[in-house]
């Protein structure tokens, strides 16, 4: 068994929890990053989090999220 990486004592004592259901894959992939960052899974998801909100647009949602997916969405005609 390996040993778990953790973060420094103190830095987490605001943190709360998060809880959500994902793919196997994608679980998979924050301990990948986080393993190979040397840092713990919630740290990762803490970065990969941090990287989201620096593409956050004016109406909440990262520039690369696919409006068209939401529900009652009006179609943008595109300019000329």
């Amino acid at each position: 068994m390996t040993t778990s990486l953790r973060r420094k004592r103190g830095t987490a004592k605001d943190n709360v929890q998060l809880v959500t259901s994902v793919p196997l894959e994608d679980k998979e992939l924050v301990f990948e990053i986080g393993r190979k960052a040397g840092m713990s899974v919630s740290e990762a998801m803490e970065v990969v989090l941090k990287h989201i909100r620096t593409e956050i647009q004016s109406d909440g949602l990262p520039a690369w999220f696919d409006r068209e997916q939401l529900q009652g969405a009006l179609p943008i005609a595109k300019a000329s």
